[in-house]
């Protein structure tokens, strides 16, 4: 009896362990691809705050990037805040939106 209940426990401990492993797979993976995004992002807003003459839209099929931008703009008072909202997508198909001034 005490060799029934030995097992179970073992066989319940080896299978929580295998869930564990497969969770931080997927946890690592996450990470992976998040980290890719946020590089891409970065990559696009440097280039749009160096390159004056950045295309609103394109694609760098090198990275697997693509961004579209579009101008807006936002009555401050008596004032126009002008900034262009543009959002970066990975080959993957994972996206964010970055705000760069003008």
């Amino acid at each position: 009896m005490e060799v029934l209940v030995a097992t179970a426990i073992a066989g319940m401990v080896i299978s929580a362990g295998f869930r564990l492993i497969a969770m931080s797979y997927r946890l690592l993976w996450e990470l992976r691809a998040e980290r890719e995004l946020i590089s891409a992002a970065q990559d696009i807003w440097l280039r749009f705050r160096l390159d004056k003459d950045m295309p609103d839209n394109g694609t760098d099929d090198e990275a697997g990037v693509k961004w579209e931008s579009q101008k807006i703009t936002v009555p401050v008072e008596d004032y126009e805040l002008a900034y262009k909202k543009v959002t970066i997508t990975l080959a993957s198909g994972r996206s964010t939106v970055i705000y760069v001034d003008e």
